[in-house]
């Protein structure tokens, strides 16, 4: 079975989307192997997005990303790394088509309520990441 970590961001537990986004999930038959609601530090933040980080929204990201608790969800399945970034829809909630869970729920680009790993190998990382009490 396939591995993805998802982030529901500061805007998703504002917004009382949690419950709506986790069902789709669900609804899809992912396994949901672990869940846990924290606020993500500078550092964590930092490191997860240091693929951007010499770009100008930076500083706000990691503002944004600090700002509030996320959940953090391990979730297993078959393909399922591609199935839920296809749920997801595109990074711009704009950009998003209905039916996604950026296109239904986004208001506007940069808090785009979620993040999922790319790869696999991305998510190994982001889940030793934010799951270090894990052993493997």
């Amino acid at each position: 079975m396939e591995r993805t970590l998802v982030i529901l961001k500061p805007d998703s537990v504002r917004r009382k989307l949690v419950g709506e986004i986790i069902s789709r999930f669900e609804k899809k038959n992912f396994t949901i192997t672990h869940i846990k609601m924290m606020t993500i530090d500078e550092e964590t933040i930092s490191l997860h997005y240091s693929h951007v980080r010499g770009e100008s929204f930076f500083n706000d990201l990691t503002k944004y990303m600090t700002s509030g608790p996320v959940i953090v969800i391990i979730l297993s399945g078959n393909k399922v790394i591609s199935t839920v970034r296809n749920m997801i829809g595109k990074t711009s909630s704009f950009d998003s088509l209905p039916g996604t869970i950026r296109g239904d729920f986004g208001s506007h680009d940069f808090e785009n309520l979620i993040h999922a790993s790319d790869s696999v190998q991305s998510a190994e990382l982001e889940i030793k990441r934010f799951f270090p009490e894990l052993t493997y």
